[in-house]
C-alpha cells in the first residue's frame, strides 16, 4: 500500500506525519520504506524502516519498483504542484493532508485540494484522510479543515494518533 502525506508549502507537520506512520506501521510487522519525495529533502533521525529520497520524474518509476519489495510505502510527497508529486498522489492508495499545514490561508488549502482532486482524475479510488487543525481557526471561511472537507468528496476527518493510524491502514 502506498500512503502519500501532501500539504502545500513547506511543513514539517507533514515529515513528521509521514515518519510517524511509517515507524508505527513497520513495528505492526510490515517492511515498510519511507520515501522522501520532497524536493527539499531533509534530514531523518534514525528510524525502525527503511528510507530513501527520491524526486522529479523518477518518483513514479521509483514507486512502480520499490512497491514489489515493500508491503507498504510511506511517501512524504512535495509541498508544491510538481512531477513527483503529482506521481506520489496518483500511485497512492491513501492521501494524508494535515491541515494545520494551510491553516487560515484559504488560497493555499484550495489550490491543495486542486492538486488532490486532478489526481483522483487518474486514480479515482484514491482515499483522502484530513487531519484537522489543531489550532482555532479565525472564521469558519478560512478553516483548512472546511475548505478541504467542502472541496474533496468523500474525504474523512481523522484525529492523530491511534485513530490516524487505524483510518489509513483500514483494509
Amino acid at each position: 500500500m502506498i500512503v502519500t502525506i501532501v500539504s502545500e508549502g513547506s511543513c514539517n507537520a507533514k515529515l513528521a506525519l509521514a515518519e510517524r506512520l511509517a515507524a508505527h506501521r513497520s513495528l505492526s510487522g510490515r517492511k515498510v520504506l519511507l520515501v522522501d519525495a520532497d524536493s527539499e529533502p531533509h534530514p531523518h533521525p534514525p528510524l525502525p524502516v527503511a528510507a530513501k529520497c527520491v524526486n522529479g520524474k523518477s518518483v513514479g518509476a521509483e514507486l512502480e519498483n520499490l512497491g514489489m519489495r515493500f508491503q507498504d510505502i510511506v511517501v512524504d510527497a512535495d509541498g508544491r504542484d510538481s512531477l513527483g508529486s503529482r506521481a506520489a498522489l496518483i500511485a497512492a492508495r491513501v492521501v494524508v493532508v494535515p491541515a494545520d499545514a494551510v491553516h487560515n490561508d484559504p488560497a493555499r488549502a484550495i489550490r491543495l485540494a486542486d492538486r488532490i482532486a486532478n489526481a483522483r482524475l487518474f486514480n479515482p479510488g484514491l482515499r483522502i484522510v484530513i487531519v484537522p487543525c489543531d489550532q482555532p481557526c479565525g472564521t469558519d471561511a478560512a478553516c483548512a479543515t472546511t475548505i478541504l472537507q467542502r472541496t474533496l468528496p468523500g474525504a474523512e476527518l481523522s484525529a492523530s494518533g491511534e485513530a490516524l493510524f487505524a483510518s489509513v491502514f483500514r483494509n
